[in-house]
């Protein structure tokens, strides 16, 4: 009897022993199995601009297009802010710019507590080994350093870092140290190095300017890829140069009048009606965008942005066969998309920050493990959803302040209900441009402008609509039947019942990308006076949203 129980007691312990190895072993799986990430961020380039798209005939992004027949193609994106550094922060933190308050020309600093609820630093936080190549326009942090970008922060949170903040131009030696020490010369080609440099598993050198070590097999991975082109201060540098790549010096130059003008296209000088009254937008161009001005020197960007996207194009293709090589392809995902669309002189207009679809509308690609291959998705998608999105597929919770959706349902067919509309902003007040809001949806576009004699500190701006301002312009756009937003409704006698309704909605979003009334958790340079700082504070406290 003594032995039977001691069979049956020994017979129980290798029962649970077996039961808790097996559970380590799925919670070894599970940690294992987290999906590396890759993201390749394009600088304001037009969703038309992807092959895939089929927009274009001339643009070659065969890479790009295979990445779409093998995971899913998105051709409803959109930013939620079009210009650089407010977009860029929306992606790293999944929130509106009216919530994470990082807007451009404004001094306002990300601070290290915003920071830390970024996907990459919450990435890092549970096990990820993180990368970052290329270009930085979000400023964060504050040290003995300096602020922003002079801080150290940024640099000191990545495990790999090889960027620069700010622009880069097409010969980066030139404008930032970081990448001195590349073999190559153009922009394109000294990120490859780099990429080539996160993604090995040879042995590193350790250098003062890259601090480089070898990335570990035994972490999952994050690597956010940035360039600078097509951004005109990329493709405006680019000099033909005798040592520069064929692709920068000739390519599609034989195909000039294959390319098209923009649909609406109008040069400067035969600009009439101004699509914006002068008292809402002046119409004065940066120098930055003289190039449309002209049909001949918008062909020549035209070249250029086409060369710059098929050498993106090329960085994307040997990403693909590198973690092919290595043999963990299937467990990445891969993201490219772009910080915001551009104005290529269509109704007279150059740049971003509008609210037209030509600046809010991105190109956006996901390759995920285990996700049905070509798939289409029309929803209305925000690059806020990036963020959540990957904390999803890491099995990371998401924080209550992300604001964007985790597309994990959609690429898994899993989804039931998806949003219907979307709130878009410009809080950006310099170089001219208003302030506006909007709220899309599939079938209808509202934009609101505000009085720029009216702009003051942008942290009260910011909340000016709350306090009582009104819009001084507004605009109503049928997208079923007007997709190129040409003919204003707003004031059709028969539109007013939709109008009306729109204003509604836009306000009711506006109060869900506020999202309450704290101050938003930044530095700002010139907010330093107590009895200044106190005051607003005050009034951000007595906010009412009914």
């Amino acid at each position: 009897m003594k032995n039977r129980k001691r069979e049956h007691h020994l017979i129980l312990l290798l029962l649970l022993g077996t039961l808790g190895f097996l559970t380590n072993c799925k919670e070894f799986d599970q940690q294992v199995k987290k999906p590396n990430i890759v993201v390749v961020l394009a600088d304001d380039m037009r969703w038309d601009y992807l092959g895939a798209i089929g927009a274009n005939s001339v643009v070659q992004t065969p890479n790009l297009d295979k990445l779409a027949a093998e995971g899913t193609l998105f051709r409803n994106a959109f930013v939620t802010s079009a210009i650089c550094t407010p977009s860029r922060t929306s992606i790293l933190t999944g929130m509106y710019e009216r919530r994470h308050g990082v807007t451009f020309g404004s001094n306002s600093v990300m601070t290290e507590e915003a920071y830390a609820q970024t996907y990459p630093m919450l990435l890092r936080e549970n096990g990820y080994y993180t990368g970052w190549v290329g270009k930085n326009h979000t400023p964060v942090g504050k040290s003995e350093k300096g602020l922003g970008y002079k801080s150290g922060v940024m640099e000191e949170s990545f495990d790999y870092w090889r960027a620069g903040h700010g622009h880069l131009s097409f010969y980066p030696k030139n404008v930032h140290d970081i990448f001195k020490d590349a073999r190559a010369d153009n922009q394109i080609d000294i990120i490859q190095e780099a990429v080539d440099e996160f993604l090995g598993i040879d042995e590193a050198l350790e250098t003062s300017q890259s601090f480089l070590r070898t990335r570990p097999t035994d972490q999952p991975f994050c690597l956010m890829i940035n360039f600078n082109v097509p951004h005109s201060n990329g493709t405006n540098s680019m000099k033909q140069l005798p040592d520069d790549p064929e692709l920068y010096r000739s390519a599609y130059r034989d195909q000039t009048h294959q390319i098209p003008l923009p649909a609406d296209y109008i040069a400067y000088d035969s600009i009439q009606t101004p699509k914006l009254p002068v008292h809402v937008y002046n119409g004065q161009y940066l120098p930055s965008y003289n190039w449309t001005k002209t049909a001949k020197s918008l062909k020549e960007n035209q070249i250029r942005t086409i060369q710059t996207v098929t050498g993106i194009d090329q960085v994307v293709g040997k990403i693909v066969e590198e973690l092919s090589r290595q043999g963990i392809l299937d467990n990445t995902i891969i993201v490219f998309t772009s910080d915001h669309g551009l104005f290529h002189g269509e109704y007279g207009l150059a740049g971003k920050t509008f609210l037209y679809d030509i600046d809010l509308k991105i190109p956006m690609i996901i390759y995920a493990p285990g996700v049905h291959q070509g798939k289409v998705v029309d929803e209305l998608t925000l690059t806020i959803d990036i963020a959540p999105t990957f904390l999803d597929f890491a099995g990371i919770a998401i924080p209550a302040e992300m604001q964007g959706k985790s597309l994990k349902p959609i690429l898994e067919n899993t989804h039931t209900d998806w949003r219907s509309d979307f709130f878009s902003e410009n809080l950006f007040m310099e170089q001219n441009y208003p302030r506006m809001e909007a709220v899309r949806s599939k079938d209808w576009k509202y934009i609101r402008y505000y009085n720029k004699e009216n702009d003051q500190h942008h942290i009260l701006s910011s909340i000016a609509p709350f306090l009582g301002e009104k819009p001084i312009y507004e605009e109503l756009y049928d997208l079923r039947n007007d997709p190129n937003e040409r003919h204003n409704l707003a004031s059709d006698e028969d539109k007013q019942e939709v109008l009306a309704m729109l204003r509604r909605r836009c306000t009711a979003l506006l109060i869900g990308a506020k999202g309450g009334n704290q101050l938003p958790k930044t530095y700002i340079s010139d907010f330093e006076d107590k009895e200044f700082r106190d005051s607003v504070a005050l009034i951000y406290a007595g906010l009412d949203f009914d």
